[in-house]
């Protein structure tokens, strides 16, 4: 793994010691890899930010979500009784009509 590669879990505080060292060491020679690091520092706080924010429900979901199943329930009822309904009317016209 290249230390770029190692630069996410430095700044959380993710890897061995030896890997630790080996990015300490690349640090003090290499602006580029202090120049991604800072990246990466700003990108965990900015995360880190985000993730301390409290997400909430609306108060009313609860009720929302209880009426959409009962719409939906009552709806598949209605089409069920429906479909029912013109079955049997339509077999009684058949019927009537002498069709069969």
């Amino acid at each position: 793994m290249n230390l770029e590669e190692l630069l996410p879990d430095y700044v959380a505080g993710e890897l061995s010691d030896d890997e630790r060292e080996r990015v300490r060491a690349a640090l003090q020679t290499s602006p580029q890899l202090w120049a991604e690091l800072a990246r990466y520092q700003q990108l965990f706080l900015l995360l880190a930010a985000t993730s301390a924010q409290e997400v909430s429900a609306p108060g009313d979901l609860h009720a929302r979500i209880a009426r959409q199943v009962a719409l939906r329930s009552f709806l598949n009822r209605a089409a069920s009784l429906a479909n029912e309904l013109l079955g049997a009317y339509g077999r009684a016209l058949v019927y009537y009509l002498g069709l069969r």
